[in-house]
């Protein structure tokens, strides 16, 4: 069989993973595509290969995604790779994706990113689903209402999904939560002592510190309360009205919740908080002392500052590293500021001022 005078298997995998990249972000993506492009994926390494590499360089593109000319090779492109040739082994992996349906049940674990390649480890307890990554780990998992939760590094949490609920408990670390909308059944995460409900929309909680919930809207709207306010009724057509307890979020919003003090909200920017989804972390005019914080996330090779020399904590740092390069970072900074790396420990690196 040959497609515009190519044979079927000769052609570039790179226009299929093409197409997988662009059909998984579409609202419209149903949980069936999803397992589809799971066996389209594990059909051949070169197809996950092709996908995370396209999936890497999503985020230049997403930056000029406005531009007309860019917009119109989207649309060819899109034409070009969706021919009935791929129709058909459409049809063909859904076919194997509803034998993974029935195999996992809740949920389907996807792999992305580059350098976080594994499954978060999964494990059933009664009807709830439990899922875990490890320290340098990233992994998303499609849910069967059509949403899809990226965990971050370091984090757990519990998905409990019935006709009439959508519950996700984040136990620790981090997700961005891109949720599908379903009038009927409002999404719930709680975290901490904290209940964020959802009805479409996208947004990041993070709980990696005893006793604070982060919560940075970035589309849609939702509304944050503590665990002890009314749950949200069950085929809710709209959010109820806000009270004195429960705060909404506008997109570009950060909710910092501490224990025993009243919610603060700020502006955010959302593209530097959620960064993390593409294996990057973006920081401007960022402490040094937190951006060492934030680093020691994704590795354990720890950096620590050297605490006799007050200069080290504020010094302001700008930029994009990969998460979980403690050495390429720790090479960066020496090049770009007077520091030095100072080996102290089998995983420790010690940041000294070099005058």
């Amino acid at each position: 069989m040959t497609v515009n005078g190519l044979k079927a298997d000769e052609r570039n995998v790179d226009e299929m993973a093409s197409y997988w990249l662009v059909r998984l972000t579409a609202s419209d993506c149903s949980p069936e595509e999803r397992c589809a492009f799971e066996a389209w994926k594990e059909e051949d390494p070169a197809h996950e290969d092709a996908y995370l590499r396209l999936q890497r360089g999503g985020a230049m593109f997403d930056r000029h995604l406005g531009d007309p000319q860019i917009q119109a090779l989207a649309d060819r492109a899109l034409k070009e790779t969706e021919p009935s040739f791929w129709r058909r082994r459409l049809f063909q992996y859904a076919a194997i994706a509803a034998s993974l349906i029935l195999a996992v049940g809740v949920a389907v674990s996807l792999n992305t990113g580059a350098g976080f390649n594994r499954e978060p480890a999964r494990q059933t307890i009664a009807s709830v689903e439990r899922y875990e990554t490890a320290i340098g780990e990233r992994s998303t998992v499609a849910l069967p209402d059509g949403s899809v939760i990226t965990l971050n590094t370091n984090s757990l949490m519990e998905v409990d999904f019935t006709t009439a609920t959508r519950s996700v408990r984040l136990l620790k670390g981090q997700g961005f939560f891109e949720v599908a909308k379903d009038v009927g059944r409002p999404f719930v995460v709680t975290a901490g002592d904290k209940r964020v409900v959802a009805l479409g929309t996208a947004f990041d909680v993070r709980f990696d510190k005893a006793d604070v919930v982060e919560v940075t809207l970035v589309e849609g709207l939702v509304e944050v309360a503590g665990l002890d306010a009314p749950e949200p009724a069950e085929n809710a057509r709209a959010l109820p009205e806000a009270d004195q307890s429960k705060v909404r979020l506008n997109p570009g919003e950060r909710l910092i919740a501490k224990a025993e003090t009243a919610p603060a909200v700020q502006k955010t920017d959302a593209i530097e908080e959620t960064s993390w989804r593409t294996g990057k972390l973006i920081f401007r005019d960022r402490a040094l002392s937190a951006v060492v914080e934030e680093m020691n996330r994704y590795s354990t090779q720890r950096l620590v500052l050297d605490s006799d020399d007050v200069r080290l904590a504020e010094m302001r740092v700008s930029g994009s590293f990969n998460a979980g390069r403690a050495t390429t970072f720790v090479d960066a900074l020496e090049v770009m500021h007077p520091l030095r790396a100072m080996r102290t420990g089998e995983n420790e690196l010690t940041l000294v001022w070099q005058d």
